[in-house]
Order: structure tokens, then sequence, then C-alpha cells
């Protein structure tokens, strides 16, 4: 007889990804290139980590980026933000969906200069 090896699921990715699904506001901003490993792990062990990643310009770095793309409400109550790997203009690799909090939207988009218009 063959057992079959449950597998962990993390329903806190499962969560997000259904979240992000259903919320109807996108915004993306680009990074510059970080080993996809790397990344996860860095993000894994704090969120805020996000903060230390360089911006990209497109146009100058075409070649390989990270595009984040953050799924948010109206009240910016829940923001979903994921990890995309670009090479040559073609996704090559997407990341966990991870639910962040307006804090961290409103710091990352500071690094490109942007605001969230989130009143806190």
């Amino acid at each position: 007889m063959f057992f079959k090896k449950n597998k962990k699921i993390d329903f806190s990715e499962d969560f997000a990804a259904k979240l992000a699904k259903t919320l109807p506001h996108i915004k993306k901003v680009q990074f510059c290139y970080v080993k996809p490993k790397e990344l996860e792990n860095m993000l894994d062990n704090d969120i805020s980590s996000v903060l230390t990643l360089q911006p990209v310009n497109y146009y100058a770095e075409k070649s390989r980026f990270w595009q984040c793309v953050f799924y948010f409400d109206d009240e910016y109550n829940n923001i979903v933000m994921r990890f995309e790997l670009y090479e040559n203009d073609r996704k090559s690799f997407g990341g966990r969906y991870r639910k962040i909090t307006s804090e961290h939207y409103d710091k990352i988009l500071m690094k490109f200069g942007q605001r969230a218009g989130i009143a806190f």
C-alpha cells in the first residue's frame, strides 16, 4: 500500500492570491535585479527589506528587472504585492503573493517619488 505524503499548504499565500484577484486596482513599479532565491528569502524574513531594493529605470534597463505588482482596493485596507521577474521583456518568474500594510505601500512608492494618497 502506498501512502501519500501530505504537503504543507501555505494558506496565507492562497488567501493572498485569492484576495489579489478580487481587488480592483493595480499599480506596477520596477526594481533592479536580485537573484530570485535571495529576493524570496529577504521577503520571507522581513517584508520591510523591500525598501532596500533599488528602483530601476525601465527605459535604461530592459534586459532583466523585477516588476512589483500591487493589488489594492479604494480604501487601501487590503494591499497585496507580488514580484515578477522580467527578462528581455518576458515574464520568467512569478513570486509569491504577500499581503502588506498601507504604510509599507506608501514607503515603497516614495522611493519612486510617488504618493499613494493614503491618509494615516
